[in-house]
């Protein structure tokens, strides 16, 4: 069966898998269609229908079928590329990882959503068109707006950091 694999930046493209391959040998499969050099399965992570994929796993367990999408990620070099963009917020966050994490997580969202000023107070953030277009990327990986929104700017807007925080550490 074809699958369509879709990247971060809104490249597709299929490849042809079976429905007990496993995600691991999905993962070999796009690294030979995509190359190794920028594709390399050890760094890859797919998403499908919001749930990141299991090694493990089959095509048939996690339900992909003919025609189905699934996302890519590569995890390569994030922190090394976040630490060149804000070395602060990089040493920032490494050394405060406990406390910044729940700061990112849906139930700290949802208690300070109870404690919030009246709107009127709230900041007003614009964005590009570009960054929007981004911001809808990965909410359509199944994350909640805010939750993307709060996390992609404490990326300093880059998509790649910000979809690798939120398959790490955001549930």
């Amino acid at each position: 069966m074809k699958i369509i694999v879709k990247t971060l930046k809104g490249i597709r493209f299929e490849i042809e898998v079976k429905p007990n391959d496993s995600v691991a040998e999905v993962k070999k499969n796009i690294e030979t269609v995509m190359g190794a050099s920028e594709h390399p399965s050890a760094q890859q992570i797919l998403i499908h229908k919001g749930e990141k994929l299991r090694d493990e796993t089959t095509m048939e367990a996690n339900k992909v079928f003919e025609k189905s999408v699934i996302a890519i990620i590569i995890t390569k070099g994030c922190e090394e590329e976040m630490e060149k963009q804000n070395p602060p917020l990089f040493q920032t966050i490494r050394h405060n990882n406990a406390g910044f994490v729940p700061v990112l997580n849906k139930e700290s969202f949802e208690r300070d959503n109870e404690l919030a000023q009246p709107e009127e107070d709230l900041l007003q953030l614009q964005v590009t068109a570009v960054d929007d277009e981004a911001i809808n990327r990965l909410e359509a990986m199944g994350f909640d707006r805010r939750v993307v929104l709060e996390v992609f700017l404490a990326r300093n807007k880059n998509e790649q950091l910000a979809a690798n925080f939120l398959l790490d550490h955001i549930h």
